[in-house]
Parts: C-alpha cells; structure tokens; sequence
C-alpha cells in the first residue's frame, strides 16, 4: 500500500494480537509493526485503538519494560489512562500478567470509569497472584456500585480460590452464582471446584460433588481429581476414579487414542506409586492392545473394565 491511514495501521496491529497459534512470534511482530507505525513518513499518529492492541501484545508476551514505556506514550501523547476504560483495564491486565499486581491495583483504584472487563482482569489478577481473599472483596465492592460478573469473572475468581486454598468461599461463590448474580454455572467453574477440593484433600467431597453435579461430568473433571488422588495418596479413590475414565467413551475425532492413553498411563502410575506390579503390567498391556485394534479415525464403542 502507498498510502496507510491509522486504521490500516490498527487493523494489521489488531491482526497479529489476535492470533491463537504461534502467540508470541505474532505478538512481538505487533510490536514492530507500532514501532513502524511511529516511524512511518506518512505520520499517522496512534489512536486509543492502537494503544489497546499494543498493550494486549505486551500483556501476552509479559514483557514489563514494553509494557511500561507504552504506559509512558499513552500519557504523553493518547490522555490520563485512569480517564479510558478500555486503555485503564489493558493496563490493569498487563501489570497483573508481568508480575506486578500493586501496580495494576494501583491503576485500578484511580480509574474513575470501570466495567465487568475491569474487573475480570482485577480479579483474574489477584486470584493468580494468591490474593483469593481479596478478589472476593472486589467482587462485593463492584456489586455495590452496580458493576455485576460475568462467566469469565466467575471462573477468575474461582480460580482464585483454588490458589488461595479457600475451600468454603470457593463452594458458597458458586452456590450464590445464580441466585445472586444470575448465572448459571458452566463446565468450567465446576471444574474449578473439583481442583479446590482436590488440592485440600477433599477427595471424597470431590467425588460426592461430581457425581452430583447438574451437568454431565467430562472427563477433564475426572482426569483432575485422578491428579489430585495421586498427589494425596489415595489408592483407593484413584483406582475408582480411574476406572471411571476408562469407562468414559472417547471424543470422536483422529486423536482419540492418544487422549484414552493418558489414562491408562495416569492409572498405571497410580499402581506404580503403590507397587502393585501386576496392575501396572496389566493396564500397559490394555493400553497397548487398544492401540493395536483401534485405527485413526475411529472410536472404543465397547466399556472397559480394569481388574483389581
């Protein structure tokens, strides 16, 4: 192109960002691209769109020093980002995902505008960082104000429960996602609950809690309490739960072998841990025969049953 507008700019910009495979090298190539963008003899300044995307890329590269001096730009040249709630929560998110969660609270605090995105970020922050506790409080703190979660909000906040190891305000958020928030709880935020009480050694509860669940359990949830039996030891549970897995009919699609066979392998490293030799013989013995009976492309029809 001859000629460039800020919009051209911003769509390719946006483009990179945006991209879900090969995440980093689109990310820094972004980056480029706004430096050319600054450089460019045709002088098309950078808008308040351009500084979003910018911040997005230095967010998922976790690049502090990026990200600082493009916090610097935007407030010699776009406006106050605490006055752009859009620049305000990018600068929250890329502070919290660089390690430095005072800094996005401080930029948090002085925004005079916030929405549910501010606060996904905020709480997303706070729960990776161990601050469990703290994300709760922000989440009463925005409903006061009338700013009110979404699912991704949930599944942040819950997530911070399971770093901060708060069993009790994990359980009573998701009890109160409906009836005081109006959301009906998904896959994802239960699974959310299977890894707390998993990581506490709430296995049993954990087990008592899928099995009741409103939804049909897939087998992500059964692969994380597996995970939580091994670390904690329990033989018993483990085994039942493994045998659950095994039972579970595969996805239907040329990989699913090899998604079956991170079962066995997980069951097999649970006999191993207890020395049952003979188990473990058996099951890699399983394991190998499907892979020989089952072509690409197919799918197990039949239930597998696993002796003890």
């Amino acid at each position: 192109m001859t000629e460039r507008s800020s919009a051209t700019w911003n769509a390719m910009i946006r483009g990179y960002t945006s991209q879900k495979e090969r995440v980093k090298k689109c990310c820094r190539e972004a980056l480029v691209l706004f430096r050319d963008m600054l450089n460019d003899v045709s002088g098309q300044n950078p808008t308040d769109t351009t500084m979003v995307c910018v911040l997005s890329a230095c967010s998922q590269l976790g690049e502090l020093y990026s990200g600082a001096c493009v916090h610097g730009f935007i407030e010699k040249t776009i406006c106050r980002p605490e006055d752009d709630v859009f620049i305000g929560t990018d600068l929250v998110d890329m502070y919290a995902k660089c390690g430095y969660i005072d800094s996005a609270l401080c930029i948090f605090r002085l925004m005079s505008v916030r929405n549910v995105l501010t606060l996904t970020a905020m709480g997303a922050g706070l729960a990776v960082h161990g601050r469990g506790k703290e994300a709760l409080e922000l989440l009463d703190a925005m409903e006061d104000i009338g700013i009110k979660p979404n699912s991704v909000t949930f599944t942040s906040l819950l997530s911070g429960c399971c770093h901060a190891g708060l069993v009790e305000e994990g359980l009573h958020l998701l009890h109160n996602a409906w009836s005081r928030f109006g959301i009906e709880p998904q896959i994802q935020h239960y699974g959310c609950i299977v890894d707390l009480l998993g990581r506490a050694g709430y296995l049993n509860e954990a087990y008592d809690f899928i099995i009741e669940m409103p939804i049909k359990p897939d087998a992500i949830l059964w692969r994380s309490l597996l995970s939580a039996c091994n670390v904690h030891g329990d033989l018993a549970m483990a085994e039942k739960v493994g045998k659950i897995l095994l039972r579970l009919e595969p996805p239907k699609n040329s990989l699913h072998v090899l998604v079956t066979s991170e079962d066995y392998i997980a069951l097999s490293n649970v006999y191993a841990s207890a020395r049952r030799w003979r188990q473990v013989e058996m099951i890699r013995k399983k394991m190998k025969s499907k892979r020989a009976e089952t072509k690409p492309g197919g799918s197990f029809i039949q239930t597998i049953s696993v002796s003890t």
